[in-house]
């Protein structure tokens, strides 16, 4: 990547962030994104399990307004043209999902949504990138190759796994503002009023600022608590990862990847929470809501039962958001050629992603895969 594309690409990665108290600004975001890398089009929705009414609906492309009004017709078609319901649960979160290659090409030829909408629009393939997927909320964000830009290529797979968990650390705090605009001057009342606890912290984890709900947590030292003036948890080895997310959130928010979302802790009754750690220095909007703060961290309940750990899976042993997936499925007693069908990639891709999880964590067997997700479940 050239010098000036790694300016823009940090620049729309604080835009992204910025999405987060300002979610308005989506749409623009999705524009940037698709002038980068070349896509037709972009969508962003996420909806509330709770109501089924959507919590982010950004579209960018000429003729995506009235696409996403008329999608709701073409609900189970759009389902369908991603492999059915099953398989896109079965997807990876933050890792791109090629049409083309997930899906037939009879199915998506004959698919009504494909032949009425995408195809007389020239839209003819398109990648996925899940967002969110829990008992709360699903999201994810779609973006369109017109055929006269060819293939969709490695370099924008590469660009959007990069974005990926930007994209899903903003869309999951916001969530927790109501994905309300928060003005600069009300994010303190704004902050004070939210029932998760949210403490602010400068680069060495120091604390500067706390909520009434934070300020509880720490007073009773469950779940988290102070350590000669900086942020920790019970657990050291999550007090280590929630740091280092916190140091790289202050130095360069474009490394900060997939950590620092959803960091899994546990009150001592047991019950699980995770905090989620947002930048705060870079950014128009950002920068100015509270001086000396490097990062925001949001102490939030857990959206399912206690699991195996994708930070500790990502922080011990840098494993891909794909191959995180395909541990868990090894590890639940699917074959490779089962794996194959559900995520919708050739058994040689599947080959290969196990081999780099095995690499990668110095096991040897899947029995051994097996006995270290059993060691890395909840808490690490």
């Amino acid at each position: 990547m050239q010098q000036a594309s790694v300016e823009k690409f940090s620049d729309l990665i604080g835009g992204i962030y910025d999405c987060v108290i300002a979610p308005e600004r989506w749409a623009g975001i999705l524009d940037e994104i698709c002038t980068e890398f070349g896509f037709a089009t972009g969508a962003l929705s996420v909806a509330s399990l709770a109501n089924m009414k959507a919590v982010v609906n950004a579209v960018s492309g000429s003729d995506l307004t009235q696409m996403s009004q008329n999608a709701i017709g073409y609900g189970p078609d759009i389902i369908e043209l991603w492999g059915g319901a099953e398989r896109i649960q079965q997807y990876p979160l933050g890792e791109p999902i090629v049409q083309s290659q997930a899906v037939r090409r009879d199915i998506v030829s004959s698919n009504r949504y494909y032949r009425e909408w995408a195809m007389p629009k020239g839209l003819f393939d398109a990648v996925a990138v899940g967002l969110v997927r829990d008992r709360t909320m699903v999201g994810n964000a779609i973006f369109s190759q017109h055929e006269s830009a060819g293939a969709i290529d490695d370099a924008q797979l590469s660009g959007l796994r990069l974005l990926a968990p930007h994209i899903r650390r903003a869309v999951t705090i916001s969530n927790l503002f109501d994905m309300k605009t928060v003005e600069a001057e009300t994010f303190s009342a704004t902050v004070e009023a939210l029932t998760v606890g949210v403490v602010l912290v400068d680069e060495e984890s120091k604390i500067v600022h706390t909520n009434a709900a934070a300020t509880a947590m720490l007073s009773a030292g469950d779940p988290i608590l102070t350590q000669h003036g900086r942020i920790a948890v019970q657990s050291a080895t999550t007090t280590t990862s929630l740091q280092s997310a916190i140091a790289q959130a202050a130095k360069d928010e474009a490394a900060l990847g997939q950590k620092g979302i959803g960091i899994p802790i546990l009150r001592g009754s047991g019950d699980p929470l995770v905090i989620h750690v947002l930048p705060l220095r870079r950014g128009h909007m950002r920068a100015g809501l509270i001086q000396r703060a490097a990062a925001a961290l949001f102490v939030a309940s857990a959206s399912g039962p206690p699991q195996m750990s994708h930070v500790a899976l990502n922080q011990l042993y840098d494993l891909t958001p794909a191959e995180i997936r395909i541990f868990e499925l090894i590890c639940e007693g699917h074959t490779r050629d089962a794996i194959s069908g559900l995520l919708g990639v050739s058994v040689a891709t599947v080959k290969s992603h196990l081999l780099h999880v095995f690499e990668k964590t110095g096991c040897r067997r899947q029995l051994d895969l097996v006995r270290l997700a059993k060691s890395l479940t909840f808490p690490v």
